[in-house]
């Protein structure tokens, strides 16, 4: 009669229903999800057999009336007697179930096999490791990459531009550079000479404008790499000969300019772009190098 009783048990948890034991309370079976274990590692989801004092299934003697064909009497009194000898000092033995005491169900090795047919695994639970170091260095890969793939793409065009800006900006800044030696009456280059030749310098006439150059590149052009602007026309010669030791082949030319100065040049040529090529090959020897427009 025991074990008949423990199979009716047996089969309403499987069913689902639960089973409601009259003066001790109910089971059932409940889905739990996954659960972190102490010591790090993860318990899958699984069913599991809880207890409850509630009447929360359908009455165990109903169950027996239904299926033993009984009176409730008759049913009540198999039930009392099944209870006599599976509840002893508040722990109830349900055999091929499981065991309840302290209102807890322990379930058989069998039984829970039978409630989770997938098995309950335990997994561990690894920290995931950092990758910001990861991100950075593939951030800076990406950009070293983007600004060789714009140098290849857009370098000589960049390039270009540049030299363009440059060679405006020299002829923009002439006139001024021009403007302000006019205007303060004090030579470009060289500053040694002049200071030395001071007692012997002398005011030229508004007309030495007009005059002749004293040192002529032979034809004339549009312009002029300029080397400085000189107060007389002895600073002037001297600066064409320290033009001449310092570059092989020169062809100098000396200037009217505004204010009875004499402008030196030594390049002049119809192509502005030329005049600044010449210009920059020459800084290093003569760092204030310009290009002056005669037109």
């Amino acid at each position: 009669m025991i074990e008949e009783v423990n199979k009716i048990i047996y089969n309403m948890l499987i069913s689902g229903r639960g089973v409601f034991l009259p003066e001790i309370g109910s089971l059932y079976i409940e889905r739990q999800a996954a659960r972190k274990l102490a010591d790090g590692r993860l318990l899958s989801p699984r069913n599991v057999v809880v207890f409850t004092p509630q009447q929360q299934a359908p009455s165990l003697v109903d169950e027996i009336v239904a299926i033993a064909k009984c009176g409730v009497e008759q049913a009540q009194d198999i039930y009392e007697r099944w209870k006599a000898k599976t509840y002893q000092d508040g722990v109830l033995t349900v055999g091929g179930v499981g065991v309840m005491r302290s209102g807890g169900f322990s379930t058989d090795k069998g039984f829970h096999s039978v409630i989770n047919p997938q098995g309950v695994k335990t997994l561990v639970v690894r920290k995931k490791s950092s990758n910001t170091w990861l991100y950075a260095v593939s951030g800076v890969a990406v950009i070293v990459a983007l600004a060789i793939l714009i140098f290849l793409v857009w370098g000589d065009k960049i390039a270009g531009n540049v030299s363009v800006v440059k060679s405006a900006d020299t002829e923009q800044v002439a006139p001024a550079v021009a403007e302000s030696a006019a205007t303060s009456e004090q030579d470009v280059q060289p500053a040694e000479a002049e200071t030395q030749n001071a007692a012997v310098q002398q005011t030229q006439p508004a007309e030495a404008e007009t005059t002749q150059p004293i040192v002529s590149l032979g034809k004339e052009y549009a312009y002029y790499v300029v080397m400085g602007i000189f107060s007389t026309p002895e600073n002037a010669e001297r600066a064409v000969q320290q033009a001449q030791s310092k570059i092989k082949d020169v062809e100098c030319k000396v200037l009217p300019f505004k204010g009875g100065k004499h402008m030196v040049a030594i390049f002049g040529s119809d192509n502005v772009a030329d005049c600044n090529a010449f210009a920059r090959s020459y800084r290093d020897i003569y760092p204030d190098l310009w290009v002056y427009n005669k037109k």
